[in-house]
């Protein structure tokens, strides 16, 4: 990659598009595309030397092929041109086009007048290409040209095989095009500088879009098998029973042949060889068991990291994350998504090796039994490689496609059963199959067209594979019969047979082959996501930050302005500052959506404010530790969250506390008194979502786990606000208690708590409407006192005091109102 410094302000990409507009940025780099003049070149190179090589393996038997070896002459045999074409191959794509290539690349990005021994270069590297390929041609022409002058004039000449007369002239035909090729590396050359792929990073060293947005990181089935690193040991333990299982395999049929020949001489030796195929078979199958075991405890080790990882890597992102990311959908990517991996980078892989192996080490006992024979199978390979190449591609895009709408009817059915009580209340068990079943639907259309390429590759495949052993079936049982008749072939019925089942160990492990490659572009299409959660950085970070002997509970927000990511539209905080004072109590008030629960949202650092500063004793929340920070910052919520275990681990989640300080803390929520009668007390489990218990008593478990922390700032919705009478008493008594010298701020609710706050707060549409103490916002004719009217004249009672409503008979009470609530809903009070 050449890698620049600096602003672009216009480049021309790729697709062939001038002066494109770019944003400025500090760093940039160029690539070079795939489809490009070298690699062109070079696979042109590729497959001459493939054709080559299998043409001459092909020619004849045994004794005509080594003989045209060993007594070469120009015009009866080609192996000079298979071993130019691997030369050439060698030469060219190794040396002569890369060094081109990146010669003629660093002369596009440094000023051409001062480097002429790099131009000098460049133009040797063009006339070796030129030469060298014209000198393949001058010698492909020349033999072409005795061989047909021995074929016209000469009487005792004897005429080549087939095959080799037909590598002449591909050879030829090759050379001919090799030299278009070279000539026009001048042009080419000249190319790179408009086909060069421009990319743009941030400041974090991020590849970013046009949009300005991070580019997403390629999976490859390289960054697949790189999280199995930590199982390296294992995996080389099993790679041992591997080779061993594998060389069983390997050598069996070569004694099948043996056992054929040896029961035409004598049943010794027949009893001896069979005797020493068993004890092969013993050994590859012990070894081939310890390889399935400890490769499929590597997967399943395996797994299991990978989930942990997995899972830390989403619960670490911001909260806006999970705004726009559904929990079903993350929990499949958790669960289904990992369990691809497991096979493609473990057991997959140990099944590719063995295949490979098998393939490599039957193709060679082929040659030694029979050369001609193994080229004439080899014949069928480039065909069933590009078709698998292709084949995978699309499978990787299916499998990805398959994957995400499985997360969608994974979501779709969390969401309705963790909703259970809802869809029975509304009977819409119908509705919640129907949607489910839409969803399953559209993946079982994708998976429709997943089994048809499956399949469809599979069958052309083996048509290919066996048509090509049918051949070779033929070719051998003529070479036998020939060998019986008069005709020296030195095939034996013996060496066929294990030559056809070494044709069949080939034939089934290159298809296993093909086969599992379409599993490992299954599994890169099903790790996309995953990949994308594990190098997703959090836009807010939970790490690394300042951390304080102490703080206190001093609160400052300074012209914060902020927009939810999820509603990049709307405004929802316009330029916020107020100051809280430590030990003072501040009541936000307003109407439903004012940007309330914002405020305590940015104050616990869920997310960041697009600009101003949100500070915790007079510290920068940016600059300081998040984890620590946070441990002195507790909440209560109008619906507190409890989590599917005891009462205890409920009320000491946010820290390690020990059972005489669970007591204590439930004791000042006015809790101890219900959790003693329970039967297990505070081991009871509380079920999802605290569904065990009652409003009261969860409120009065949610204020318990905040007093616990010791909080220097306590952050309150107010908790009474959906309360029968008897539980609304108990919980304000816990609220009152867990205020008592502490920095409060409370989304309030109730007209006694905003008279006993220090500071009251009126939010309206993202701005501070108004500011001051309960009485000197009453005596204004503003927000705050119209919010007061409307609440009391809703419940029918007169305004007779700024703090209390007469009920007709003396009597003074707290006056219950609703002046706003949290920004996403709203509640109704009498």
């Amino acid at each position: 990659m050449a890698k620049l410094n600096g602003t672009v302000n216009s480049v021309s990409m790729e697709n062939g598009d001038a002066d494109v507009p770019m944003l400025e940025l500090g760093t940039h780099s160029y690539t070079l595309p795939k489809f490009r003049y070298v690699n062109i070149f070079g696979f042109f190179l590729l497959v001459d030397a493939i054709v080559s090589v299998i043409l001459w393996l092909t020619g004849g038997d045994s004794h005509y092929f080594i003989h045209n070896i060993t007594h070469f002459t120009m015009t009866s045999s080609v192996f000079d041109l298979a071993l130019l074409s691997a030369v050439k191959l060698v030469i060219l794509i190794g040396i002569v086009l890369p060094s081109l290539e990146n010669s003629s690349y660093q002369l596009i990005e440094i000023d051409n007048t001062t480097h002429r021994q790099l131009k000098a270069k460049k133009i040797r590297l063009h006339v070796c290409l030129i030469i060298l390929t014209i000198g393949l041609l001058s010698y492909t022409t020349t033999k072409g040209a005795l061989v047909l002058h021995a074929y016209k004039d000469t009487d005792n000449y004897t005429v080549m095989h087939a095959t080799y007369n037909t590598l002449v002239i591909f050879a030829f035909v090759c050379s001919l095009l090799e030299v278009l090729f070279a000539l026009s590396s001048f042009t080419m050359m000249r190319r790179l500088k408009t086909v060069r792929i421009l990319h743009r990073f941030n400041d974090d060293g991020e590849e970013i879009g046009k949009d300005g947005e991070p580019l997403k990181r390629s999976v490859t089935f390289s960054r697949l098998a790189a999280l199995a690193k930590p199982e390296l040991g294992l995996l080389g333990f099993a790679s041992i029973g591997l080779l061993f299982s594998s060389a069983s395999q390997m050598v069996a049929p070569l004694f099948f042949g043996k056992v054929v020949d040896a029961a035409q001489h004598s049943i010794s030796e027949l009893t001896r060889t069979v005797l020493i195929m068993l004890g092969i078979y013993l050994v590859g199958n012990l070894f081939g068991m310890i390889r399935a075991w400890l490769f499929t405890l590597a997967g399943m080790r395996l797994v299991a990291r990978l989930r942990k990882r997995l899972f830390n890597s989403i619960i670490q992102q911001e909260v806006a994350f999970f705004d726009v990311n559904r929990t079903g959908e993350l929990c499949n990517r958790l669960s289904s998504d990992t369990q691809v991996l497991q096979n493609a980078v473990t057991v997959n892989m140990s099944m590719l090796v063995r295949n490979v192996l098998q393939l490599i080490g039957s193709l060679g006992f082929m040659f030694y039994l029979n050369p001609a024979l193994t080229g004439v199978l080899l014949s069928v390979v480039p065909i069933v490689s590009l078709g698998a190449v292709q084949y995978g591609k699309l499978v990787k895009k299916l499998r990805k496609k398959f994957q995400d709408k499985l997360a969608d009817a994974g979501t779709m059915a969390e969401e309705s059963l963790s909703s259970i009580r809802t869809v029975r209340t509304f009977s819409a068990e119908g509705k919640a199959g129907h949607m489910y079943g839409v969803e399953i639907d559209e993946s079982y259309n994708v998976g429709k067209k997943l089994a048809l390429v499956t399949g469809g590759f599979t069958g052309v495949i083996g048509t290919v594979a066996y048509g090509a052993i049918t051949v070779v079936l033929w070719y051998g049982g003529k070479l036998v019969y020939d060998n019986q008749h008069g005709t020296p072939t030195g095939l034996t019925p013996g060496i066929l047979t294990s030559f056809l089942l070494y044709t069949l160990q080939v034939a089934l492990a290159f298809t296993f082959t093909t086969a599992l490659y379409g599993d490992f572009m299954q599994a890169v299409g099903a790790s996309i996501r995953i990949f994308d959660l594990l190098d997703r950085q959090p836009k807010v970070s939970n790490e690394n930050g300042v951390v304080l002997g102490s703080i206190d509970g001093r609160v400052e927000f300074d012209n914060v302005k902020f927009t939810y990511p999820s509603r990049p539209e709307t405004e929802v905080l316009k330029g916020i500052s107020f100051t809280l004072e430590p030990g003072k109590v501040l009541a936000l008030v307003g109407p439903s959506g004012g940007g309330k629960s914002t405020i305590v949202n940015l104050i616990e650092r869920f997310y960041d404010p697009d600009s101003g500063t949100v500070s915790l004793g007079s510290n920068n929340l940016r600059e300081l530790e998040p984890r620590w920070f946070r441990q002195k910052i507790a909440m209560v919520s109008q619906e507190p969250t409890l989590f599917a275990c005891s009462i205890k681990e409920n009320i000491a989640y946010g820290k390690t506390a020990t059972d005489a300080e669970i007591q204590e803390a439930a004791k000042q929520a006015n809790a101890h008194g219900f959790i003693s009668e329970f039967e297990k007390g505070y081991e009871t489990l509380v079920g999802e979502r605290g569904i065990r218990l009652s409003g009261g008593q969860k409120q009065r478990i949610a204020i318990a786990r905040a007093l616990i922390m010791d909080p220097v700032l306590l952050l309150l919705d107010e908790a009474t606000s959906a309360l029968d009478a008897e539980s609304e008493h108990l919980v304000q008594e816990a609220v009152e208690r867990a205020m008592k010298g502490r920095t409060v701020i409370v989304i309030a609710h109730r007209l006694s708590t905003v008279r006993n706050a220090t500071q009251v707060i009126v939010i309206d549409k993202g701005v501070v409407a108004e500011s001051g103490t309960h009485d000197e916002l009453i005596s204004k004719d503003g927000v705050y006192k119209r919010l007061v009217l409307r609440q009391l004249m809703a419940g029918n009672a007169s305004l007779n005091g700024p703090a209390t409503e007469d009920d007709g008979n003396d009597n003074k009470k707290d006056t219950i109102f609703t002046i706003g609530d949290s920004d996403s809903h709203s509640t109704s009070l009498h």
